[in-house]
C-alpha cells in the first residue's frame, strides 16, 4: 500500500492552545497535537493563495475548505511525528498500551487477555489483559512511540522496539506546557470552570509533524510550501512524499487486536453499547485515558465546544470476522478519527 504523506517542519517551535474544563482530579496535560490545527493551517494557506476574502468565500472555495465544523473536501489524518536521518525518514506513531519488558535486557512483549480472569472495564465485564509474570521491576511502555518498521516487526511476532517517553525529548521533541485562565468577554473576570493550556513543541533538527492525505487533497495542496500553524501562527515548511507499507493491510485470523492511532469515540463512550466493533465481539480492552478535544474557532474568536475522545494507544481485543472499515469511530470520521492497525492475539491462562 502506498500512502501520501504531508510533512510539516517548524522553523523553530509550534504552540497549540487547547481548552479544557477545570474540575477536581483533572489536569491540563496534553498529548500530541490534534488534527484540527493542521486542517486550520492548510485551509488558511489555501484561502491566502486564492486571494479571496475569508469572510466572503466563493462557493468553489467553500466546497474545498468547508467551515469551522467540517473539513470540506480535504481529507488528512494524524498527526504523527517524523525524523529525517541519513538512512531516510522515520515515521513514529503512538505505541499500543500493554507493551512490557520483564527484565532490562529481555525482549518487549505484549499483554494478552487472560482466559479465566475477568474485570470490570468501563462498566463492562471483560477478560483482563495480563502480564504472565510476578517478577518485580517489570517495565511498561504506555505513552511511548513506535516507528513504522517496528510496527511491522510487532505484527510479525519478531523482536521490536519502542521509543520510551523519556527518550522522546532527547531524540524528537520537547513539550513545554503553560496553563491560562479564560476570561469573560469584555471583562477581566475568569470564565467559570474554564482554563486552557498552551503546549510548545520544540523539535530537534530534522524532526516535525506529518499527516496522511488522500490523492485529491494532495492535488488541492499542490503549490503550498509554507503554512502558519498553531495559536501563535508559527511558520512551518510543507513537503510531500509517499510511504509504502503494508501495516494497514487486511490480516487473516478471527482474533485481531485493534490498536488506535488517532482518537475515537463510540456510541457509549469508550465502549460501544452493543460491545461490537466492525461486527466483532470485544473480548478485552486496554483503554487509555480520555482526551479533551477543542480548538479555537477563528470565526467566532472563542474556544470550540469540548468533546471527549478515546486516546490513541487504546487496544481492543476483538473476536470474529473483522471487516476492516476505514474508521472505527462513530464520530468525526471526516477528520481522520478512528484510524488503527491490527495484530494477532490469543488468550493466555488456558489449561
Amino acid at each position: 500500500m502506498k500512502l501520501n504523506a504531508v510533512y510539516f517542519t517548524p522553523e523553530d517551535w509550534i504552540c497549540f492552545r487547547e481548552s479544557t474544563v477545570f474540575q477536581s482530579g483533572g489536569n491540563a496535560k496534553t498529548g500530541l497535537a490534534k488534527i484540527e490545527a493542521f486542517f486550520g493551517a492548510v485551509k488558511t494557506a489555501l484561502i491566502k493563495k486564492s486571494g479571496e476574502n475569508p469572510l466572503n468565500l466563493s462557493s468553489e472555495m467553500r466546497e474545498i475548505v468547508g467551515d469551522s465544523d467540517n473539513p470540506g473536501s480535504l481529507r488528512i489524518w494524524g498527526p504523527f511525528v517524523f525524523k529525517r536521518e541519513n538512512s531516510g525518514i522515520k515515521h513514529f506513531f503512538p505505541a499500543p498500551n500493554g507493551i512490557y519488558r520483564v527484565k532490562e535486557d529481555s525482549e518487549l512483549e505484549f499483554m494478552m487477555p487472560h482466559y479465566k480472569v475477568e474485570a470490570e472495564i468501563n462498566g463492562r465485564q471483560l477478560k483482563l489483559p495480563w502480564i504472565p509474570s510476578s517478577i518485580e521491576g517489570i517495565d511498561t511502555f504506555d505513552g511511548s512511540l513506535i516507528e513504522l518498521k517496528e510496527i511491522k516487526n510487532f505484527q510479525s511476532a519478531r523482536p521490536f522496539s519502542v521509543m520510551e517517553s523519556k527518550s522522546i525529548g532527547e531524540k524528537l521533541y520537547r513539550v513545554e506546557s503553560k496553563v491560562g485562565i479564560a476570561l469573560e468577554k469584555g471583562r477581566k473576570n475568569a470564565e467559570e470552570s474554564m482554563l486552557y493550556t498552551l503546549s510548545y513543541y520544540r523539535f530537534n533538527p530534522g524532526a516535525g509533524f506529518f499527516v496522511f492525505a488522500d490523492d485529491n487533497t494532495v492535488k488541492i495542496l499542490a503549490g503550498i510550501s509554507n503554512v502558519f500553524i498553531g495559536s501563535k501562527t508559527r511558520s512551518a515548511t510543507v513537503e510531500f512524499g509517499t510511504i509504502e507499507t503494508d501495516v494497514f493491510d487486511r490480516r487473516m485470523g478471527s482474533k485481531q487486536a485493534l490498536c488506535l492511532l488517532t482518537p475515537a469515540v463510540f456510541s457509549n463512550g469508550a465502549l460501544p453499547s452493543d460491545m461490537k466493533i466492525a461486527g466483532c465481539d470485544i473480548e478485552s480492552a486496554n483503554i487509555q485515558r480520555k482526551i479533551a478535544v477543542s480548538g479555537w474557532d477563528l470565526v467566532k474568536q472563542q474556544p470550540k465546544p469540548i468533546k471527549h475522545y478515546i486516546a490513541p494507544g487504546t487496544v481492543y481485543y476483538l473476536k470474529g470476522d473483522f471487516g476492516y472499515p476505514q474508521s472505527v469511530s462513530s464520530d468525526s470520521q471526516e477528520l481522520g478519527y478512528g484510524k488503527y492497525f491490527t495484530i494477532d492475539w490469543d488468550y493466555i491462562g488456558r489449561e
